[in-house]
């Protein structure tokens, strides 16, 4: 569940991971899936599949590997300097001892911020995600929808039936190729979680990425008609 890979991300950065790594795992876990890769085939259609699999190799590949040529070592929380420079050097007892401990200090700090930004998120959801018409299909509705895609937080695979369903209401495909691309792999309560871990202006970048990869690839599918 995307709900799970953030923590998990935050935990990779904690422990000394590089950014690089941290970041591509964070983002190719949703847009890369598998699983949610075969839904959308058969309910929006195969093209659409390899759009998202361009969009989630840019990501992975490009925009983790970028950023992490960028990040600067004084950049980095002093937890994570300290636990890269100390792996291998103590033991704190048994592996599921450190991982409770783990989860603990997590959930105290993560859970209420995550349901309060979540809680606000969804009281904005009518300004984010405006009711759709057949006009549906312009330039603004689709940089409006790239913002709000990269904003938002769903489920994995949650992008799927939204977008099929506002494209039976009117949404044209250059708006619904944004959304169905910035849906999956960022969102704002996510970068903030990520935010402890990692630098700030890296999530900027990150976040301007896809922003910018929604854009894009609602181009190249209006271009393509599909």
């Amino acid at each position: 569940m995307n709900v799970l890979r953030r923590p998990v991300a935050l935990g990779l950065a904690r422990s000394g991971s590089a950014v690089g790594p941290t970041l591509a795992y964070w983002l190719g876990n949703p847009i890369l899936n598998p699983a949610t890769m075969v839904f959308m085939g058969f309910v929006l259609g195969w093209r659409w599949v390899g759009l998202r699999l361009i969009v989630g190799l840019l990501l992975v590949f490009g925009v983790a590997y970028l950023a992490n040529r960028f990040v600067r070592t004084e950049e980095l929380p002093v937890s994570a300097v300290e636990a890269a420079a100390a792996v291998g050097t103590r033991d704190e007892g048994s592996m599921l001892g450190r991982w409770l401990r783990g989860l603990w200090k997590l959930s105290i700090g993560l859970v209420p911020e995550y349901l309060v930004i979540v809680l606000l998120l969804g009281a904005a959801r009518a300004w984010l995600f405006p009711a759709v018409t057949p006009e549906a299909t312009g330039v603004l509705w689709t940089i409006g929808l790239a913002i709000a895609g990269t904003l938002f937080v769903i489920p994995t695979a949650g992008e799927i039936p939204i977008v099929q369903t506002l494209m039976t209401f009117g949404l044209g495909v250059g708006p619904a190729a944004a959304l169905l691309t910035t849906l999956p792999p960022v969102s704002l309560p996510s970068l903030v979680m990520v935010g402890k871990g990692v630098p700030v202006r890296v999530l900027l970048f990150v976040a301007a990425s896809v922003f910018t990869l929604g854009l894009l690839s609602a181009a190249v599918a209006v271009g393509l008609g599909f």
